[in-house]
């Protein structure tokens, strides 16, 4: 989840980086970090109207968080990571205009959300989110490699993403379900939180693609409008690195 300032977004808090705690590490040559100040977000985050807030992961969430990552990072080769993503940051919470985010991206930092697996973070919602987050990252910086075009043309007829916030009214309108619903996806669309724009449309699909739902690959191969957008999809992949391809993506659900 992301707000239409991020594509501006160009401040990278590296001394937060460097003033890290004991349990900060480096996963595939990304930082992955722990410690907490609000100058972990770029400076124009903090300012009203965004006005950026977050509270410090539990210190006993830290080795789940390291696992996910360990997993996440090394789906991708170390060619596409390097120049895209510096620093991957883990808080408890975080809300931005005053709503709650899973997760967000600036230039080339993510951050991401854990406030326990009972309370819904589980292993699987903190690795989706992750790669939701970086197909985020990859789309700005790689903006040709997406067939955008065909890629509408996948949807129901007349059809307009309907959140001119790009996903902030989604969620605080509570139309922010990840969950995969087959009437949407008759539709060409995986999940509600799809409908509200077409980069949130594509993180949807990445999501799934590197770390599955139970269920989406019979989704991919009933609904012909998903295996049409998820085919886009593996060709913008591919672009980035020839390893990434369907028989590749599908190796992942094992």
């Amino acid at each position: 989840m992301k707000f239409s300032a991020a594509v501006a977004l160009s401040f990278i808090s590296l001394s937060a980086v460097a003033k890290g705690t004991p349990s900060d590490t480096s996963i595939n040559g990304v930082a992955v970090i722990f410690s907490y100040s609000t100058s972990i977000f770029p400076v124009s985050w903090q300012a009203p109207p965004i006005n950026a807030k977050g509270k410090p992961l539990t210190a006993s969430e830290i080795p789940r968080c390291k696992t996910v990552m360990i997993k996440a990072l090394e789906k991708y080769p170390a060619g596409a990571l390097k120049n895209e993503l510096t620093a991957v940051y883990f808080l408890k919470s975080m809300a931005f205009y005053d709503v709650g985010y899973g997760g967000t991206n600036s230039t080339d930092n993510l951050y991401l959300t854990n406030d326990g697996a009972a309370k819904g973070y589980t292993s699987l919602y903190l690795e989706q989110t992750f790669h939701h987050e970086y197909s985020s990252i990859l789309y700005r910086n790689h903006p040709t490699y997406l067939n955008e075009t065909a890629w509408k043309n996948a949807n129901i007829d007349s059809f307009d993403y309907n959140d001119p916030e790009n996903g902030v009214g989604a969620i605080r309108n509570n139309e922010s379900s990840q969950d995969l619903d087959q009437e949407l996806c008759k539709k060409g669309f995986l999940t509600q939180y799809s409908l509200s724009g077409l980069e949130n449309d594509i993180n949807t699909f990445a999501q799934n693609m590197f770390s599955p739902s139970p269920g989406f690959w019979e989704i991919v191969d009933r609904f012909p409008r998903i295996n049409k957008k998820l085919q886009l999809l593996i060709a913008f992949y591919n672009k980035i690195d020839p390893l990434f391809t369907e028989e590749y993506f599908r190796k992942l659900i094992k």
